[in-house]
């Protein structure tokens, strides 16, 4: 591999895409974020994305070229570098590899979301050192990655951690995968969108939230106005909190970590979200984990420990180590 390049680490999230140059020693350069469109389909998400690379590789010095790129999304496949009907994006199944390889002309991976967040936070966040424990990310959706004695669990068909299709009420809300009651239409920052509406259709309380409209509502207005005292907005975390921390118990029962590692931009609302979890992990996780288990956040969140994660795959497979096998890669 060459000394000289920088990589391009991308986080594609429901809401927004987070694309950061790293250079080869893993050093961040420059970050650019903007809106996904989840409504569009890839075809029209795609220009918007490479324009974003080259906006930021126009600032990198002659002689600094880029040298590939790292793509963390949601339902991807690693071994066919594919995006597979996510949830929360209205893309179908695409070759994410090849549709960006058409423009630019450099190698690319592609792997799932919470993969990519989980190699970013074992090498430089809250991880460092940690050989069992599961990392949940909070953003449009649910996701999660497992790391057992050091090596990420991909599963069989290399789609492990799908927590966020546990079913937690078989007649509850409608979910984007077609089932119902699934975890992320409980937590989620679509979720406690969800949440705040059936708080208003169940009390009467006053406030702001009355006043907006379900597709203008977003979860930074929910958490603005309950650090604000608003009833309201704070039931809707302390039950988003509650669902959070019910879920962690089967999950600690089945695979007994070390510690869970909360990510995503749900988690920015801190001990509002954080404080009811906790609470509800240690009223209800089976004795057996009770004190055992820390519940942590993210040293790297808002979208960069996908971004370092995904650039640092990408810099891995130029180096050509261990090229399509996570598990290997994470451990270095």
């Amino acid at each position: 591999m060459t000394s000289r390049g920088v990589v391009a680490g991308i986080d594609i999230g429901g809401t927004n895409t987070v694309v950061g140059l790293v250079d080869l020693r893993g050093a961040q350069m420059s970050e650019l974020r903007f809106p996904t469109q989840a409504h569009e389909r890839a075809e029209e998400f795609l220009p918007r994305l490479v324009n974003a690379i080259r906006e930021l590789c126009g600032g990198l010095p002659p002689g600094n070229p880029l040298a590939g790129i790292g793509i963390a999304a949601p339902a991807a496949n690693s071994r066919r570098g594919t995006v597979e009907n996510p949830a929360n994006l209205n893309w179908g199944t695409v070759n994410l590899v090849e549709m960006i390889q058409e423009h630019l002309d450099v190698p690319v991976v592609v792997t799932k979301d919470s993969n990519a967040a989980v190699v970013g936070e074992m090498r430089y966040g809250v991880a460092r050192g940690m050989r069992n424990f599961i990392m949940i990310t909070l953003g449009t959706g649910l996701g999660a990655a497992i790391v057992v004695d050091g090596h990420l669990h991909e599963g069989e068909h290399r789609i492990a951690g799908e927590f966020g299709h546990f079913t937690v009420d078989p007649n509850g809300r409608e979910c984007g995968c077609g089932r119902r009651g699934c975890a992320e239409t409980y937590v989620s920052a679509s979720g406690l969108r969800r949440t705040v509406f059936d708080l208003l259709a169940r009390r009467t309380d006053a406030g702001e939230l009355r006043t907006v409209a379900f597709n203008d509502l977003t979860a930074e207005q929910v958490f603005r106005l309950a650090q604000g005292g608003d009833r309201l907005a704070r039931a809707a975390f302390e039950l988003t909190g509650v669902y959070l921390g019910r879920m962690l118990t089967n999950i600690v029962a089945a695979l007994d970590p070390e510690a869970i590692v909360l990510y995503g931009g749900l988690v920015n609302a801190g001990d509002i979200l954080i404080g009811p979890a906790r609470r509800s992990f240690e009223e209800h996780v089976l004795p057996l984990y009770g004190g055992k288990v820390k519940i942590l956040t993210s040293a790297l969140n808002n979208g960069r420990a996908a971004v370092f994660g995904a650039a640092a795959l990408v810099r891995d497979l130029l180096q050509n180590e261990h090229t399509h096998v996570l598990q290997d890669q994470i451990t270095q």
